[in-house]
């Protein structure tokens, strides 16, 4: 093939390409015909990237959160247990029929 003739089916697949996809984002709702348009788009996502790792963020404080306080509470009920075990008066046997 004439690199001619190469360089025109690049140029024809490149604006294929571009027209594709300025369709699909116009399909999804989002302007990419100027400059202008396409830093908005991009500062759209940076905006939905920040929520999304903000929102991971608050998701690993919780369960973080409710871990503790169930390991929190186990520990207090063992020591809690084990007071109340240590501080009870030691069994006393009686005879049959009791004492009095």
């Amino acid at each position: 093939m004439p690199p001619t003739q190469h360089n025109e089916l690049e140029q024809i697949a490149k604006m294929a390409a571009k027209a594709a996809v300025s369709e699909t984002f116009l399909t999804l709702g989002l302007n990419v015909s100027t400059p202008e348009a396409i830093l908005s788009v991009q500062n759209q996502f940076a905006t939905l990237r920040n929520i999304h790792y903000g929102m991971r963020h608050v998701r690993n404080v919780i369960i973080a959160g409710v871990l503790g306080a169930i390991v929190s509470g186990a520990v207090w009920a063992f020591w809690t247990g084990f007071k109340a075990n240590a501080a009870a008066p030691p069994a006393t046997i009686s005879a049959p029929g009791g004492s009095r």
